[in-house]
């Protein structure tokens, strides 16, 4: 199917006559226009590879950037009448910046978000809408698009008539400008609007922080948490635990790793400091472990930071001892609490032998 497409993507720029000499010339031509599709290839590949449990952890983010970067792919594409002879390095550019794009944009609407779309089981229903609204748009847009481009054609021919054009540039790309400005505020509207009733380690951290402070206050819900975390806002502060932590953070030293691990006593999860950080709490989680244990992790993480001077054992039998009520209060704020969206946050099978 894939070398079908690129014969026939060939023969139709060979039929447009690309070049003024027949033959070898727009075959050359067509050859090195489609090339450029590798080039979106290999983005998608590389975004696929880097980024893919990135998307579920912190799905607004994300959304909001991919939608970003297929607006510098459209800007890269506006610009080329200015510059015709990099035509194709530019094309190129722009195919692969928009392929690492849409590969983000695609997993996340057909994953994270037609899950949480589709809470009736109507995910077929909810697909449906999506492409009838998507046709209606852009039969708007075909019109909208076409008019728009022929009035800041017109207008920069004027001026480019007049002698001035440097307003020519001025007139199109403020033009532009404006459209792509419009499509990325509403990107991160929509992105801002939306709220997850699933545990990330952002919200997890911040409502096991909550619980710390006040055990008896109600949690934030999904709503009030949402617009604490917002589209751009930084996930991690100064004093945020690291959370998923690796060995090395867990300590200066192995010495400081293997004390910390038989402090655990068994646990699912390992409390330590952070070196990289200036000796933030840490707790590097173990493959073992279930979504309860994560929450106790969080909870023992943000007990060890709330008190300073304790040891990890206090936090240890602060999150035995509080677990199930922290569970609950979260239920009651209508968190889930079956599954822990932990991203890139590594876990580990973790041993001791003991030697005579």
């Amino acid at each position: 199917r894939d070398v079908l497409e690129i014969l026939t993507a060939q023969s139709l720029l060979v039929a447009l006559g690309m070049g003024s000499t027949p033959g070898a010339l727009p075959l050359t031509a067509a050859a090195k226009w489609v090339l450029k599709d590798g080039v979106g290839s290999f983005a998608t590949l590389l975004a696929g590879a880097f980024g893919g449990q990135k998307y579920d952890e912190d799905p607004k983010r994300w959304w909001a950037l991919t939608n970003a970067l297929e607006d510098v792919a459209r800007a890269i594409e506006l610009v080329t009448p200015a510059a015709p002879t990099l035509f194709l390095p530019l094309a190129a550019s722009a195919t692969f910046v928009r392929s690492a794009a849409l590969t983000g944009r695609g997993s996340l609407m057909n994953g994270t978000f037609m899950q949480h779309f589709g809470r009736n089981q109507n995910l077929g229903d909810i697909r449906a809408k999506l492409e009838v609204q998507g046709r209606w748009l852009a039969l708007i847009a075909l019109p909208s698009g076409i008019q728009v481009f022929q009035l800041v054609s017109e207008a920069a021919s004027k001026f480019v008539e007049e002698g001035d054009e440097l307003a020519a540039f001025a007139a199109s790309f403020g033009a532009y400008g404006c459209v792509i400005g419009v499509h990325a505020y509403a990107c991160w509207r929509a992105a801002k609007a939306l709220k997850f009733d699933s545990l990330n380690r952002f919200r997890l951290l911040k409502l096991a922080e909550a619980f710390v402070a006040d055990e008896e206050a109600d949690l934030m819900d999904c709503v009030a948490l949402g617009d604490v975390e917002g589209v751009y806002r930084p996930r991690r502060t100064a004093t945020t635990p690291t959370f998923g932590a690796s060995p090395d953070e867990l300590g200066p030293d192995w010495q400081s790793f293997t004390d910390a691990v038989r402090l655990s006593k068994g646990r699912h999860y390992v409390l330590g400091r952070d070196p990289k950080r200036g000796d933030v709490p840490s707790a590097l989680l173990l493959d073992s472990g279930s979504a309860r244990d994560a929450l106790s992790a969080a909870l023992a993480a943000q007990h060890f930071a709330a008190t300073s001077g304790n040891s990890p054992i206090d936090a240890y039998a602060y999150a035995d001892a509080k677990t199930s009520d922290f569970e609950a209060s979260l239920l009651r704020s209508g968190w889930r609490v079956d599954f822990i969206q932990l991203g890139v946050a590594p876990k580990f099978a973790v041993g001791l032998v003991v030697r005579d």
